[in-house]
């Protein structure tokens, strides 16, 4: 349940107000139905829903009021639910509060006007009658053996085409085993694609489900994946668009290519062969739209977005989170598949690594790379990953410390440093000059105080002079550089056993 100040900040998509019960029950159970339809959400009785006043329910018939509720939901609706009813006090004035879970049983609806004419859905903050269209998806969504793994009747399935999808899933499967697994890996047979819910046997009949249509990108399941690219951080003016249709395989690396395209590169110098080194880490990207296509909702008819602006990627997927679980479970490691069919042919062809894995480690790669934490948001029922691009210093910065590293192409003291990443913009310009320095006259003060601390402690770490100066680890890491450069300070050794060494006026020690 969302806390108070957020139920009290006014009526939303899972949040809605009734000043007091009315005899009428229809016009609360409406909402109930439409919030157990949709993403789940609090009714409030109490407040005024014009005004936003908490005006609140009289004590003497606040556990009347509950009851009547309690029973009115549970004689009144179908499938049967009993919601959480509670009672909380704001300024002395008595509050009732339904708290409705996204339900796992849709369609819901009130009995009395059968399911054609008394199924809600929630759409922003109203409350709207689901036409027959609107009570079909919500049924496919909510199938016990899910969407993916419904049959799909009227569609004829050859032995071609069965061979056809498991060569194509083997392809991709060799792409992207690595040395131990390419040896032992196999194609699919029709036994594992039974297994995993592809293909299903009625009857001595082997048919296609969802997820094999999927898989092959049929056009009445799969729209194409939107990629973009946009000038400034809004959609404003579009710079560059590109539609990615075909099987689902396709729709990932294709958008993946896409980003890689538009995104910024450097070079590691500092290995012994030359390395491209992209802005935003690659294997996050490439989870990122994996995920959006393999757990996104294909009840809904939308796109996946893959969309570039100058501080941010921003990947959308449909559907949002998958009913019943939670964001902050999901950001924890904790993990339901929508399409779980799905998810087990993208775990064969090794585009996923494991059912709840990917966002920590994209959590953890950003944060290796002193990069801003990615943000990931639920918006009306949109799944939303935010990956904050770096700054053309916060890039050079980090291309910087990968050039002072040994052979191992190990970055120096891990760079990185989150919360500094906008608030040290300025230090970073006021200590490049050019990025180039020109003997000792450019030196600035915050250099000649680094290379005391280096001459004073040779084996000094850069998170350890980083705090010394009340700097970022990044400034740090670009002051480094240019001193390097100059021919004024050196590595010797390895990163974790090396050491610094101060060369005065470019020469000797």
């Amino acid at each position: 349940m969302a806390s108070l100040d957020e139920l009290l900040s006014g009526e939303s998509q899972t949040v809605e107000y009734k000043v007091r019960r009315s005899s009428n029950a229809k016009g609360y159970l409406k909402s109930v139905v439409a919030f157990a339809n949709a993403r789940g959400g609090t009714l409030v009785f109490g407040v005024d829903d014009k005004t936003r006043e908490v005006v609140g329910i009289p004590a003497d018939e606040v556990f009347t009021e509950m009851d009547a509720i309690a029973n009115a939901i549970m004689d009144s609706i179908e499938p049967q639910m009993l919601p959480e009813i509670t009672l909380r006090t704001v300024d002395g004035k008595s509050l009732i509060l339904v708290d409705v879970p996204a339900g796992r049983q849709c369609p819901y609806f009130i009995k009395t006007d059968g399911i054609e004419n008394g199924t809600y859905v929630r759409v922003g903050a109203t409350s709207r009658h689901a036409d027959l269209d609107w009570v079909r998806e919500l049924t496919q969504e909510c199938a016990p053996e899910g969407f993916d793994r419904l049959v799909r009747r009227g569609f004829a399935i050859t032995d071609e085409r069965i061979e056809t999808l498991c060569e194509r899933m083997y392809e991709v499967a060799r792409s992207h085993a690595d040395t131990n697994r390419s040896g032992t890996l196999r194609k699919p047979t029709v036994s594992q694609l039974l297994t995993w819910g592809i293909l299903k046997e009625r009857d001595g009949e082997v048919l296609p489900t969802n997820a094999f249509l999927i898989l092959e990108g049929d056009r009445e399941l799969v729209a194409p994946l939107q990629c973009a690219l946009f000038k400034g951080s809004s959609r404003a003016t579009f710079l560059d668009r590109r539609d990615i249709a075909g099987d689902v395989m396709s729709q990932v690396e294709g958008a993946y290519q896409f980003v890689l395209e538009k995104m910024n590169m450097g070079a590691d110098l500092g290995s012994v062969v030359r390395r491209d080194v992209f802005e935003l880490p690659e294997w996050s990207v490439r989870e990122a739209i994996t995920n959006a296509v393999v757990h996104r909702s294909y009840v809904e008819r939308s796109s996946v977005q893959v969309a570039l602006y100058d501080d941010r990627l921003e990947v959308s997927s449909p559907g949002g989170i998958v009913r019943g679980f939670s964001l902050d479970r999901a950001l924890s490691g904790q993990s339901r598949p929508r399409n779980e069919a799905l998810a087990q042919a993208f775990l064969y062809m090794g585009l996923i690594e494991g059912w709840g894995s990917g966002i920590p480690r994209i959590m953890h790669e950003f944060e290796e790379r002193g990069l801003r934490a990615p943000e990931f948001q639920d918006i009306d029922g949109m799944l939303r990953v935010n990956m904050w691009r770096p700054t053309a210093e916060q890039f050079a910065a980090f291309l910087h410390g990968w050039a002072v590293t040994d052979s191992s192409g190990l970055a120096p003291d891990n760079y990185s440093d989150n919360k500094d990443n906008k608030s040290d913009n300025k230090d970073i310009k006021d200590n490049k000059s050019d990025n180039k320095l020109d003997g000792r006259q450019d030196v600035t003060s915050e250099e000649e105080a680094l290379l005391a601390l280096i001459r004073e402690d040779p084996s000094i770490t850069q998170a350890r002079m980083a705090e010394l100066l009340g700097l970022s680890r990044s400034t740090v890491a670009l002051m480094l550089a240019r001193l390097q450069q100059a021919g004024l300070v050196r590595r010797e050794g390895s990163r974790k056993a090396g050491t610094w060494v101060v060369v005065v006026d470019g020469g000797g020690r």
